[in-house]
């Protein structure tokens, strides 16, 4: 387990799946990149448990029936497995029940489930009729783990599916919070690691790949910009994999990148009729790659008309946002050219990156901060970075966030309170004003904050 970092609560949650007495069934998905088969072959090496582990390709269906006889055959140190020529799933699988021992859990994983669905569209259906008849009861840990997030929800837990209903867990796999950003760079200084969590969003892969470089500008140099960069041409292949529209959803995308965020704006823009355009911004919201924010203060989120889309990977905002614009250019290898014009769109993305890590760093703390949800504030001439509501739709919370160069002053603070006074917001009798400085704060407000308790200058959101 070299190298391996948290994922503490996913461990805990299959150990104890594989502790029951009874058989479980376990859907793992998520998209690709986030470290699903690492986080397989650490939960088998930290328990030392019997484990069959099969990663599916795009084979045909011969060929991927005899390489799970291999894996099955090099787990139970049984070579007649793998002589054998099985005309039908189900008689491999009766092979494996009769060579494996009953009386101790063995752990059957398969990887990248969905091209064995690919390959063979009633293969979920074989796996359900060998669960409800043999597996369910037979000391057996089975693990069905895919990156197509779409198709893992359609071929394991939609109404439709086979095996609906019969998952013991659900386990979806995100990005690592921004506080494990540290373990990857333990030497970097805070305002290092933002700007890193700006290109990695927390993907451990794309976090390894960052690790190999010593600065910001040397990784989004040699890994985004340039043509044989890993990651120049990331954002096209993960919607190719996901997606079996991409061309539209990707416009869509480059849209909300560039700022343009609200149904009716990407509607026009994009010359699309509104329940058409429903329906992609609804397969990208399913698929994590966009989500819906609405001013914290809505009472009725799900009906407010103030909805604004947001690209929710930090890298594929960056790509959207900044670099796709001057993709011809990269093309053409002028890639001092494209990043004297991207130095400002990248702060701007910095900066972005850095107030969502702010309310992050308020969210972790709700309880403490009698906050019942947390975002942004915004209305016609006004917006407040950070703000917390309580259960009676009060402020509790209301944050200012600064990446600049400049200290923070105490003109922040009374811009801030200025925007609450003249849109008249409700604000709890102990409201906190919370500042977050990437430089610091001027000696004025730090003596403020001495003096008022509600005051908190915030210098690590760690």
């Amino acid at each position: 387990m070299k190298n391996f970092i948290n994922r503490n609560a996913e461990l805990d949650q299959l150990y104890a799946l594989y502790r029951q007495e009874k058989s479980a069934l376990v859907i793992l998905y998520g998209r690709r990149r986030l470290g699903k088969t690492t986080l397989l072959n650490a939960f088998s090496e930290k328990h030392d448990l019997p484990c069959c582990y099969f990663m599916a390709d795009r084979a045909g269906e011969e060929s991927q029936k005899n390489a799970v006889a291999i894996s099955m055959s090099a787990a139970l140190d049984e070579p007649l497995l793998q002589t054998v020529s099985y005309g039908t799933w189900y008689d491999l699988f009766a092979a494996f029940d009769r060579f494996r021992k009953k009386d101790r859990k063995i752990a059957l994983i398969f990887d990248e489930y969905q091209y064995l669905c690919q390959m063979q569209p009633a293969f979920s259906s074989y796996i359900q009729k060998w669960w409800d008849e043999h597996w369910s009861d037979g000391n057996i840990l089975l693990i069905l783990c895919g990156s197509v997030t779409s198709m893992m929800y359609r071929e394991t837990m939609a109404a439709s599916s086979p095996l609906y209903g019969r998952a013991d867990a659900q386990i979806l796999l995100g990005p690592l919070p921004y506080n494990y950003t540290r373990d990857f760079f333990p030497k970097r200084r805070e305002n290092e690691l933002v700007e890193l969590y700006s290109i990695s969003g927390g993907v451990p892969r794309y976090l390894e790949l960052i690790r190999e470089y010593p600065s910001f500008d040397e990784a989004l140099h040699k890994l985004a910009l340039h043509r044989s960069g890993i990651l120049y041409r990331e954002a096209r292949y993960l919607l190719q994999e996901e997606i079996t529209t991409p061309n539209t959803c990707w416009s869509i995308l480059n849209a909300l990148g560039n700022g343009t965020g609200r149904i009716s704006e990407l509607g026009s823009r994009l010359r699309l009729p509104a329940n058409q355009l429903t329906r992609y911004i609804e397969l990208l919201r399913d698929l994590y790659l966009i989500y819906r924010e609405v001013p914290v203060l809505e009472k009725n989120p799900q009906k407010s008309k103030k909805g604004f889309y947001q690209v929710a990977d930090p890298f594929l905002r960056l790509w959207f946002g900044a670099i796709y614009p001057y993709a011809s250019f990269l093309e053409f290898g002028q890639i001092r050219v494209v990043e004297e014009r991207l130095r400002p769109l990248i702060d701007s993305h910095i900066a972005h990156c850095y107030e969502k890590l702010c309310r992050e760093f308020v969210s972790f703390r709700a309880v403490e901060m009698d906050c019942l949800r947390v975002g942004r504030q915004w209305g016609r001439n006004y917006e407040i970075d950070v703000a917390g509501v309580n259960g009676k739709n009060e402020l509790t919370v209301v944050g200012e966030c600064k990446w600049s160069r400049r200290k923070v002053g105490l003109s922040v603070l009374r811009n801030l309170k200025r925007k609450i006074t003249a849109n008249k917001l409700p604000v709890s009798a102990g409201c906190r004003y919370l500042l977050f400085g990437k430089s610091g704060f001027t000696e004025e407000l730090q003596d403020m904050a001495r003096r008022d308790h509600r005051i908190r200058l915030v210098e690590s959101i760690f």
